[in-house]
């Protein structure tokens, strides 16, 4: 009996020995992060800016509105979509008119992915990060990751118009991080991820890129 229960407490300490080194979860594999101070590349795409969705120049210059306007906003311009000098201050209170600084540059193979400018990094407690691209009001995929004590999982996803969504589990890849950038707040890194294609074997699917960002929460 007391054999028994030794070699039963030896198999259970195997078991979650080798699951405790098992680099993977539920929702594809872990992947460590790697850290490099002054980390290399052109990240240039972090100076330019755009509007935000829907928004841009008129006729006239102003910053203004230009599709999918809510009635409201539309009652404060006239039949060229030009800002009604009365509606100004109420106008801009409205429309997000700030410039947006790029976050992102990045490439893909993923379903319907369309290029985004943007990417949001939030911090949760105590290093526990989490990533996801933003996209406009037309894009069908989308890419997140969840950092935790150095490791990184990742996982995409595809929505098509009057569709299931489809979530694409992370089975390779490598970011890179600056570790001086990151200590100010700033998430700059590289990143290639690879991904399960339960779709179709034949189509390697990919998403890889540059961030620059501010870390919220930070």
């Amino acid at each position: 009996m007391r054999k028994s229960i030794v070699l039963f407490c030896f198999l259970l300490s195997f078991g979650f020995l080798l699951k405790s080194n098992n680099n993977s979860t539920d929702n594809g594999i872990v992947i460590p992060i790697e850290w490099f101070n002054n980390l290399r590349g052109d990240f240039s795409f972090a100076s330019k800016w755009s509007f935000a969705e829907n928004i841009g120049l008129n006729n006239a210059q102003q910053i203004a509105c230009l599709k999918n306007c809510s009635e409201r906003v539309q009652k404060m311009m006239d039949e060229e979509g030009l800002i009604l000098s009365d509606s100004t201050d109420v106008y801009y209170q409205i429309i997000d008119s700030t410039r947006k600084y790029h976050s992102l540059e990045s490439r893909s193979t993923l379903y319907d992915w369309k290029p985004s400018n943007f990417i949001k990094v939030r911090r949760y407690g105590n290093f526990v990060l989490e990533g996801s691209v933003i996209q406009d009001s037309t894009s069908n995929c989308n890419l997140f990751f969840r950092i935790k004590d150095d490791y990184l999982t990742a996982w995409a996803y595809h929505k098509p118009n009057n569709g299931a969504t489809k979530i694409f589990h992370l089975n390779g890849g490598k970011m890179f991080l600056d570790k001086e950038a990151f200590d100010k707040g700033i998430f700059k890194a590289t990143f290639s991820f690879t991904f399960e294609n339960d779709i179709n074997s034949l189509k390697a699917l990919y998403w890889s890129g540059k961030i620059y960002t501010k870390i919220e929460g930070f």
